[in-house]
């Protein structure tokens, strides 16, 4: 099962900081129980892959992350930025917000689900093969769901309320897993992992609307929808633009190197983007909090200066150790015909490093409404990310696109000028860290050389 896709402020606070005692306090425990759910939900991560890489094998797993790699992608554009815009208002938003919120992102859930479905030709002649559109065309079910999930989700958000959010995750998580078992228990094949999508997502838009208290009606109130479809259009291109990136597996390296190498890089991505979940909480409390703060940019800059130098540190050593115990575990846990994911997943684990850094920066200019900056930031690197692939993957194979992946960290500097010019932002003190975990990343594959 994929992300779609970071703790903030809080721990080592500056002084200044501190004496905003409900933000400080809300932060604190918003991170706890975030980074709780981000660590709990890594267990269950990894346990997921582990049994449906073992039970269904390469090929079969392949077919799962091509159907729902294109099917995330079409639900992140569902929300269409309305449940960030419910977040970032500044004043509490209304019932006629919410139910305006619900109808948009209903109209574009089925809007995006129909045209899905039609083009479903068109990637079946691009892939050469129909496995995969079966599984696909299931899943399609999941976008209005994951789609509404992002109302009462706001609501929750808004309220700081990350304990509630994180134990409706990690539940909906679990129920997930357990369906993926049962059904790989009996040898459903795709089925499996594609049952437990539906199962998670189910879950947590059933779970999030009663915890918020939310009736998710459907009227687009006169006044309302304008602003927040101007703000969601911004945001969507900025932010979906990145998720772009999702797609250059299941449709670049499944059209150059077929399902198997799709099922290798997946893998590679997963577990580094397991180990490195923690930075998923802190963009999702960055926007939350930081916005508190839009007018008193001393202490902005400080929060974030701060964030970046904890991400580097916790982060780096997890990724670094994987690094290093990498073969020894994928020998035992997962069997050697999955060893070519140890090939690409230096690369991966030094893009996802790179990102948490700059993941920070995007949710602190997107508080500051310099989205613009961030979505060219992301388009170059999406297609750095894919012309890369295109080119280098079939002359080196997986190792090509490995060194898209870094070529594609590039386009970071876009957001990395945005936030000096802004926030007079200073990095010094993370590129050392920061390199020295990279470097021990390539070690293992230096040293079998």
């Amino acid at each position: 099962m994929t992300s779609s896709a970071f703790p903030v402020l809080g721990w080592n606070q500056p002084p200044a900081l501190c004496d905003e005692a409900a933000l400080s306090a809300n932060t604190l425990r918003g991170g706890a129980y975030l980074a709780a759910r981000y660590g709990l939900g890594v267990l269950v991560s990894v346990g997921n892959m582990l049994v449906m890489t073992w039970w269904l094998g390469p090929h079969v797993y392949g077919l799962f992350v091509t159907a729902i790699s294109l099917v995330a992608f079409l639900a992140t554009l569902s929300r269409a930025g309305a449940d960030t815009f419910l977040v970032r208002h500044e004043s509490p938003p209304n019932q006629a917000m919410y139910e305006t919120a619900t109808a948009i992102i209903l109209i574009v859930s089925f809007a995006l689900t129909g045209i899905a479905a039609l083009i479903t030709p068109l990637l079946v002649r691009w892939y050469g093969t129909r496995e995969f559109a079966m599984p696909y065309l299931v899943l399609l079910a999941t976008i209005p769901v994951s789609g509404l999930t992002g109302v009462p989700m706001a609501k929750l958000e808004r309220e700081l309320n990350f304990r509630r959010i994180a134990a409706i995750e990690l539940t909906g998580q679990s129920l997930g897993l357990l369906a993926a078992i049962a059904l790989a228990w009996v040898k459903a094949g795709v089925w499996a992992p594609v049952a437990g999508q539906l199962v998670w997502q189910a879950a947590i838009l059933i779970a999030t609307a009663s915890a918020a208290g939310l009736q998710l009606r459907l009227r687009l109130h006169r006044g309302q929808w304008r602003p927040m479809c101007s703000f969601g259009l911004a945001m969507t291109l900025s932010l979906r633009t990145w998720q772009l990136r999702t797609l250059v597996n299941p449709l670049l390296v499944g059209r150059f190197a077929g399902t198997e190498a799709v099922a290798f890089v997946a893998v590679a991505i997963r577990i580094a983007e397991s180990l490195g979940a923690f930075r998923l909480a802190a963009g999702r409390i960055a926007i939350a909090a930081l916005a508190r703060l839009q007018e008193q940019r001393e202490r902005f800059r400080a929060a974030l200066e701060n964030a970046l130098f904890l991400q580097v540190i916790t982060l780096g050593p997890l990724l670094s150790v994987f690094a290093l115990a990498g073969p020894f575990l994928f020998r035992f846990a997962l069997g050697a015909k999955w060893t070519p994911s140890l090939a690409v997943y230096p690369f991966v684990a030094a893009g996802v490093l790179v990102n948490s850094v700059y993941n920070l920066q995007a949710s602190a200019l997107f508080v500051l409404e310099k989205q613009w900056i961030v979505m060219r930031c992301y388009a170059a690197h999406v297609v750095l990310l894919g012309a890369g692939t295109w080119l280098l993957l079939p002359r080196w194979g997986l190792i090509g696109y490995g060194l898209a992946e870094l070529l594609a960290c590039c386009a970071y500097y876009a957001i990395h000028r945005g936030t000096a010019d802004i926030l007079h932002l200073s990095c010094h003190k993370i590129i050392l860290p920061a390199a020295a975990f990279t470097a021990i990343l390539f070690l293992p594959r230096l040293i079998t050389k």
